[in-house]
This record gives C-alpha cells, structure tokens and sequence, in this order.
C-alpha cells in the first residue's frame, strides 16, 4: 500500500480507493493528510474531499466503477 508524500500522490491514490469502493483506504488518506505540515485550510479542504469521498464509497458499495485505474 502507497503512502503518499504529496497532494499529487494523495488525490491520484484517492481516486483510485474511490473507484475500487474503497473506503477503508480512503479513511486512512484522510488519517495521513492530518499529519502534513500545510495551512489549516488546505488540511480542511482535503479532509472534506476525503470525507465526501469515503461516503460516496460507501453508496456506490455494491456499483461496480466504469473508469479503469492506473
């Protein structure tokens, strides 16, 4: 499993949690974003994105994803 060390490598992984309905991984990008040093509205805005997305993972559960992941 990837531990991203950049916004760029947290939103690509992310993505791809998503499409594989991952929420269990997207709940642990969320727990990594906390610990980077950046501006408490860019932590904000990941942790929103991350949240919505755990979510959406969790409604699509049983949906399998159109797109095809790196």
């Amino acid at each position: 499993m990837n531990h991203p060390s950049t916004v760029t490598e947290l939103m690509a992984e992310a993505a791809n949690a998503l499409i594989r309905r991952d929420p269990y991984r997207l709940e642990e990008l969320e727990r990594i974003s906390r610990g980077w040093m950046q501006t408490a509205d860019e932590e904000l805005a990941q942790i929103i994105l991350l949240q919505a997305m755990i979510e959406a993972a969790d409604l699509l559960l049983d949906t399998p994803s159109e797109i095809k992941h790196a």
